[in-house]
């Protein structure tokens, strides 16, 4: 699915449409359409369609809700509305940084928005007015191009390790427990190693990066989540099945007495549908803004 830009929301808003739902699009391009349509300086368009597009985040109280922002000739201007909320230079120009690798450059369909030379300025104690952004059209109109696979379903389950002698060494219990669950997944179900995986991520220990996670502690507690896909939502509830004697009594070694672990929830595998994966990252040239889109226009009522 390719990503709509500001020329797909314009075409949509010259439709005299009262509702506009887009497939996939960008966030910049739905804000930045309607000022471009009205002949605002490109730059500033895109710029503060940027800084729009997440509300008050850029501001000093994120979570406040709206912000207004006026768009015209030379730059734009944002103000947030809710009562103690202010924009100041900083909050305005960081959120340049918000989703994007580059705070100077951010790509669009059919261009670049570059703030190098952007100023940032406060008006009052509430709004700041942003002048010096530059919008630099490509040579051919692209778009991304993305798309998503199915890869199979998932079974997931959660327990909790508080026994300081697991908790010191969960990542060698889990790892034990990977392999033997796995071994015994391929010989009972005839699955092959490809056509399943088997994970046991460990919260308050390595959760979020697995093994690049450097920093060390002394958790009180750590939860293990198991995570299980497989090619049907049968095969991943039986593998999940298979899981649960491992996850509530597993020993670290065979000459340690057998332990008890706690489930969060009984029964503990818990099905979770579906599971995609991008497969298509691409860049799309198109000749015609329009050529890769189509307008449906509905009368309703």
């Amino acid at each position: 699915m390719a990503l709509a830009g500001a020329e797909q929301i314009a075409a949509a808003l010259e439709t005299g449409a009262d509702i506009i739902i887009a497939g996939r699009t960008t966030d910049t391009a739905i804000l930045a359409a309607l000022p471009l349509m009205r002949g605002c300086h490109a730059g500033g368009a895109w710029h503060g369609a940027k800084i729009g597009e997440c509300g008050a985040l850029c501001a000093t109280n994120p979570q406040s809700g709206v912000i207004m922002i006026d768009f015209d000739e030379a730059g734009f201007t944002v103000t947030p509305l809710a009562d103690g909320a202010h924009a100041s230079p900083h909050t305005v120009s960081a959120h340049m940084l918000y989703e994007n690798s580059d705070p100077f450059i951010l790509y669009e369909p059919g261009g670049h928005l570059d703030v190098t030379g952007a100023t940032y300025t406060s008006v009052d104690e509430r709004s700041v007015r942003v002048t010096g952004s530059e919008w630099v059209p490509s040579d051919d109109y692209t778009v991304k191009l993305e798309g998503a696979r199915a890869v199979g379903w998932r079974s997931v389950a959660i327990a909790l390790l508080r026994d300081q002698h697991y908790v010191r060494n969960a990542e060698a219990w889990a790892d034990d427990i990977v392999a033997k669950c796995s071994a015994k997944v391929m010989d009972r179900m005839g699955l092959s190693p490809g056509q399943f995986t088997l994970e046991l991520r460990l919260i308050g220990h390595s959760a979020s990066f697995g093994t690049l996670e450097k920093r060390k502690a002394d958790p009180v507690e750590i939860g293990v989540v198991a995570i299980i896909t497989a090619p049907s939502e049968a095969q991943a509830g039986e593998i999940g099945k298979m899981l649960n004697p491992y996850l509530l009594h597993h020993p670290l070694t065979q000459e340690e007495e057998q332990p008890t672990f706690a489930f969060l929830f009984s029964p503990p595998e818990m099905a979770h549908g579906v599971v995609y994966e991008f497969a298509l990252n691409h860049v799309l040239h198109l000749d015609d803004p329009m050529s890769a889109f189509r307008l449906e226009v509905l009368d309703i009522g």
